[in-house]
């Protein structure tokens, strides 16, 4: 497993139903509380991306303070805690979460995420499974893409390529999907598509050490020796502690 392994994905929001009455002097206004806890979410994922903390939480907490059943809330505050280290509180929304809602996918992928990034690998390929069976969920593709991922340190290659190949499928600018597939058809010497999913990668993510390793052993097999003095150049500027050019070098 490489670094930066698996993506989160922040949550949509949820309408809900009833009304709040709010008194301001003599005027009495009434709230749907649906538009409530979508403002207050909505707040609590712009201060999220901003890592403004502190902000995102007191957003969440009003949310379940009106609607403690959110799923979205729920999920939205897993990822937060998890960003923040509190594993144990991660954990309890993400399972909040899923209990309030058990068909909501994004809370599935994201729980699945979060189990990976603890080790617990087969947890995560539980959740991720269910997260690529929604046929509806926009993302989808990343779900097959992480499951792949997990799939890979489980040491299971077959399951991984199936989960990258519906990853590609789906979307064919899945780039972490792409990358791997390239290397699972390189090592199946199949060449041809290798590269082709290697140049489509390329034109859409920074290289990693990955992929460029990857783009030397290309190189070689066509002969390209300027493209591979090129990869292998930026492998060991860029990435010269990395595991990749550790092998780069041994084939020099």
């Amino acid at each position: 497993m490489r670094a930066n392994p698996l993506i989160i994905v922040f949550p949509f929001l949820l309408l809900l139903t009833g009304c709040i009455t709010e008194t301001t002097g003599y005027i009495k206004k009434e709230f749907d509380p649906r538009v409530v806890v979508e403002r207050q979410i909505n707040l609590g994922v712009g201060y999220l991306r901003q890592r403004e903390y502190t902000r995102a939480k007191q957003n969440l907490r009003k949310a379940l303070s009106i609607d403690p059943r959110s799923a979205f809330a729920h999920t939205t505050l897993g990822v937060l805690f998890q960003l923040e280290g509190e594993f144990e509180l991660a954990e309890d929304h993400f399972k909040k979460a899923i209990r309030f809602e058990p068909d909501f996918s994004q809370a599935r992928n994201n729980y699945g995420v979060f189990l990976f990034d603890r080790g617990r690998f087969e947890d995560a390929t539980v959740q991720l499974i269910v997260a690529t069976q929604d046929r509806f969920y926009a993302k989808r593709p990343q779900a097959f893409e992480n499951l792949g991922v997990a799939y890979l340190r489980l040491g299971k290659p077959a399951k991984a390529e199936a989960a990258f190949v519906r990853a590609v499928e789906l979307n064919f600018s899945q780039s972490r999907a792409l990358v791997e597939l390239a290397d699972i058809r390189f090592d199946q010497k199949n060449f041809v598509e290798s590269r082709r999913l290697y140049q489509r990668h390329g034109s859409l993510s920074q290289q990693s050490a990955h992929s460029l390793w990857l783009c030397v052993r290309l190189a070689r097999v066509f002969d390209d020796l300027d493209e591979e003095a090129s990869c292998g150049l930026v492998l060991k500027n860029i990435f010269p502690a990395s595991d990749e050019y550790n092998q780069y070098k041994r084939i020099l």
